[in-house]
Order: C-alpha cells, then sequence, then structure tokens
C-alpha cells in the first residue's frame, strides 16, 4: 500500500538517485508567531516545529471520514494516527468497510 501510495502521489522521485522531497507549499504562508513553534513535549514535536500548535490542534480536533481500509485504507489510517488526526478531545475518525 505505501508504495502504491508514493507511486501516486509523485513525491517520491529521486533526483540523481538521492531521496529528495521538496513540500514547500505545505508550510503557512501568512506571518506566524515563533512562540507558536516551541517544542511543548509532546510526541508530535517534530510537527510542531514545522506547521505550529494551532495547526497540530486542528489535526488533532478534525472530523474525518476514512471510506475503505484494505491496502490503502490502512496505510491512510497509519499515517493519520502518526499525525495524531482525530486524536483530540473533539476529534473523531470515522471508518467504514464492507
Amino acid at each position: 500500500g505505501q508504495e502504491v501510495v508514493k507511486a501516486c502521489s509523485g513525491k517520491f522521485h529521486p533526483l540523481f538517485q538521492f531521496f529528495y522531497f521538496d513540500s514547500v507549499e505545505s508550510l503557512p504562508s501568512e506571518p506566524v508567531d515563533s512562540s507558536d513553534f516551541a517544542p511543548r513535549n509532546s510526541r508530535y514535536d517534530a510537527q510542531v516545529s514545522v506547521f505550529g500548535a494551532k495547526f497540530q490542534k486542528k489535526l488533532e480536533d478534525a472530523k474525518v471520514f476514512t471510506v475503505g481500509s484494505g491496502a490503502l485504507g490502512c496505510e491512510f489510517l497509519k499515517n493519520l494516527a502518526l499525525m495524531g488526526v482525530s486524536c483530540g478531545s473533539q476529534g473523531k475518525l470515522t471508518v467504514t468497510d464492507d
């Protein structure tokens, strides 16, 4: 499943056979407060240092509906869990599969 995600996204094509990943469009475009990026001694500190605590809070409180939990669905669910999506008190993750 992970290899299919890599192939479909087109983000993992090596440049001169070295791993190169460019995702500048993921960074905040508006002015940000530097205190929002300070470590908070949590498992998500790496994400917070790039995207900020406000964004992490949005991820944690997101309400997500996922269709399918086969090969690709399991990979997506794993990645959502590792990012802390829907892990907050207001978050909800719904999975459907037949």
